[in-house]
């Protein structure tokens, strides 16, 4: 899949497919504002997350099967959905997380 976000090209298949993980997104559509009144609806999505070898980090789902999304996203919420999704992958990545 490739991706152009902020000027930058994103291809996964020359990125490193780091996890799975999922993520809430805010379902802002005019459908859904008009069923629900106003009131805010969301979603979470399964997603991939992938680090390029410069160490830019995109984050990719599915919608409705047929439609590809893909998030360039900074490295603190990527650190963020590894420790919630990918503990073992985040800590082969950035050290062990202290115990409680």
């Amino acid at each position: 899949m490739r991706f152009v976000i902020g000027g930058m090209k994103h291809d996964t298949d020359k990125m490193e497919r780091v996890a799975a993980v999922r993520k809430w997104y805010k379902n802002d559509s005019p459908l859904m504002r008009a069923v629900f009144q106003g009131r805010e609806v969301e979603k979470t999505y399964d997603c991939e997350l992938w680090k390029s070898e410069k160490g830019n980090w995109l984050l990719t789902h599915e919608e409705d099967f047929q439609k590809k999304y893909g998030e360039a996203i900074e490295e603190e919420e990527a650190k963020t959905l590894l420790m919630h999704y990918a503990t073992e992958t985040y800590e082969s990545m950035f050290g062990e997380l202290p115990e409680a």
